[in-house]
């Protein structure tokens, strides 16, 4: 791949300005790695675009140069995909953050891609709408589409891209297409924006998204459940999917990592196999039938403590110990890096696979 000469980087100033261009070290080393455990890589120069007209611009120049375009916002990535492998030119879309319209009575927003999601949410809560992956970190949403980002939520709502409607993408040609349509339901010809949901940056950037939302639960029930072992913990994940709850969230945690949760953080939980669970309504009534159900099957596992508690603070609080894990292992292992896999096996597989890899981690 060729280096970028002072000519290449004079004809991308002449696209964003001057101020909107870096070679700064700071800047590369920054835009040289993610959250992940892959190495670095700089680029050899940074760019904020402030729409997608400069993005096409400097694609079609940069594709006449084969210079290497790597799409860059929130850094979050826990499996290396903002990383410049092949140096070249970095695009970070931060500045691409505005919210274009809100249609409350259509449940759908337009946003620019450099936004995150977290302030979105923010903004839409005086509608009584919200936009329901949440990926953990502070993400942007051109990234999760990019990466079809699920979460805890993915249970219930799916992942990100069960909530694209439309995208505008720039190509590497410097094309501008727009993909989807605001129409929840089509069978007009090929549904194209599904091959840039989850693409990973790797056939064009995405530049805006209209996304359909739902409205905020009006109750929200959450359950801390520990166990005497991770298998008995296992066991109960896979039935209460068999039976057909759906909790808006459902996590697990092994003994090792509950320890460490309350070393670090001052908490308090039983050092056991623990799951958390979340369930949204708009009444207690269905959502204590819930909790009956959970008490039941959980007790036929092996249950040896159960929490629960209604309203969205009782939740928060519950919920706490979920949200610290990524920051503790990185306080409590400094020297290590975190290897981040996602598995996907069929429900009655679980048990088997947490009991195995708990096996193979002890070996």
């Amino acid at each position: 791949m060729p280096s970028l000469s002072e000519e290449d980087l004079n004809r991308i100033r002449g696209i964003v300005g001057p101020e909107r261009l870096s070679t700064g070290e700071s800047e590369l080393d920054l835009h040289s790695r993610d959250e992940s455990h892959h190495p670095s890589s700089r680029p050899e120069v940074v760019v904020w675009p402030r729409s997608a007209e400069e993005i096409s611009e400097i694609l079609i120049f940069a594709n006449s140069r084969r210079i290497p375009v790597t799409p860059w916002a929130g850094g979050t990535s826990l499996e290396g995909n903002p990383i410049p492998i092949r140096g070249g030119l970095v695009l970070d879309m931060r500045l691409m953050d505005r919210i274009l319209w809100i249609r409350p009575e259509d449940l759908q927003v337009r946003v620019e891609a450099g936004l995150d999601f977290v302030r979105l949410n923010k903004k839409l809560e005086r509608y009584g709408l919200f936009f329901p992956p949440d990926p953990g970190a502070v993400a942007t949403i051109g990234g999760m589409v990019a990466n079809d980002a699920k979460g805890i939520r993915a249970m219930k709502y799916g992942s990100t891209g069960d909530h694209v409607l439309q995208m505008e993408v720039v190509l590497p040609t410097g094309e501008i297409v727009e993909l989807g349509s605001r129409a929840q339901r089509s069978s007009s010809g090929y549904d194209l924006k599904r091959l840039f949901i989850g693409s990973e940056g790797t056939l064009g950037v995405i530049t805006e998204v209209t996304l359909l939302l739902s409205g905020l639960p009006e109750e929200f029930l959450a359950a801390v459940v520990s166990f005497s072992g991770i298998e008995e913990a296992a066991i109960s994940v896979a039935e209460l999917i068999q039976t057909g709850l759906i909790p808006a969230a459902l996590e697990f945690m092994d003994e090792e990592t509950v320890a460490l949760i309350n070393e670090f953080n001052g908490l308090a939980l039983p050092e056991r196999a623990t799951l958390f669970l979340e369930f949204q309504g708009s009444g207690r009534a269905a959502l204590e039938e819930d909790l009956q159900l959970v008490e039941q099957i959980c007790a036929g596992c092996g249950c040896a403590r159960l929490e629960a508690g209604l309203g969205r603070e009782e939740r928060d609080r519950l919920w706490e110990a979920r949200h610290l894990v990524h920051d503790t292992i990185r306080k409590a292992f400094p020297r290590s890096v975190s290897i981040v896999v996602d598995v996907a096996v069929p429900i009655s597989h679980y048990p088997e696979i947490v009991v195995h890899t708990k096996r193979v981690l002890q070996e």
